[in-house]
């Protein structure tokens, strides 16, 4: 799939819920035999609060099962280091390194900070290669956070290239649930992308329900990657995943969400 050549821009009005970046990697013991209090002491100012969490390492299909066949052992540890406010995460186990946060301004921010967390790693566990990487965006698009569309159907709102059903004159006045599950061939790597109407509940707002439209786009390649060119891959994710968020609403949606150009890329 090619894409068209959108403009790269932040939106002051930014929709983003949710961005991962992970690097997976053959497995190192080291990590889950004693604690990592050498990457922690090295990233301890940045991510002060530590947690940790038991993975199971099971497939999907049988992880299913887990409640109709009992309680079943961890088999190892996931290390978290959150920062202060607890909006950014780093997780580490013996098989992956994430990074997550709520707090995504711009790509340039979210690359330094997993730049340095990945060559702490690399010089503490030294792992040999990776065998895949990620980089995953969710966009919720709440009408109400927008004055200029809190009004507007969202046949206006998103493209009918990607929900041709919210078009329909017959069709769209009656749709009460919407959810679309791709998986798509791109130019070096694929991406899942699931999107679709969900209900959104604001805390803020005593739980008030809102219907919303959510955008998840998971980038990834699953393939021998040497350590030197993960950037190559991770800052093509980011390009891609902007143009396919611009492709995939309308030019309406656009500017209500106040768009501003980035001249560095």
């Amino acid at each position: 799939m090619k894409l068209p050549d959108y403009q790269r821009v932040i939106y002051q009005q930014s929709p983003l819920i949710e961005v991962l970046a992970q690097l997976r990697f053959p497995t190192i013991l080291k990590i889950n035999n004693q604690d990592p209090f050498e990457f922690q002491e090295r990233i301890r100012f940045d991510y002060p609060i530590f947690q940790q969490s038991q993975d199971l390492n099971i497939p999907p299909e049988i992880a299913a099962l887990v409640p109709q066949i009992g309680a079943i052992t961890p088999q190892y540890t996931t290390y978290n280091f959150l920062s202060e406010n607890s909006k950014w995460q780093l997780s580490l186990n013996r098989e992956y390194l994430t990074l997550a946060t709520i707090e995504y301004k711009q790509y340039e921010e979210f690359k330094e900070r997993f730049a340095k967390a990945i060559n702490l790693f690399e010089e503490v566990y030294k792992p040999s290669f990776y065998t895949r990487l990620g980089l995953r965006y969710k966009d919720l698009i709440l009408r109400s956070k927008f004055k200029k569309i809190e009004n507007k159907p969202w046949s206006e709102l998103i493209s009918p290239k990607i929900a041709s059903e919210l078009h329909s004159t017959e069709l769209s006045g009656s749709i009460r649930t919407l959810v679309k599950n791709l998986e798509i061939e791109l130019e070096g790597g694929r991406v899942n992308f699931n999107h679709g109407l969900v209900i959104s509940q604001d805390p803020s707002k005593g739980n008030v329900q809102e219907p919303g439209y959510l955008f998840d786009a998971d980038f990834f390649v699953d393939q021998k990657i040497e350590k030197g060119e993960i950037w190559n891959v991770f800052d093509t994710f980011n390009r891609t995943g902007g143009k396919l968020f611009r492709w995939s609403i309308t030019e309406e949606l656009h500017r209500a969400m106040e768009p501003q150009p980035i001249t560095k890329d």
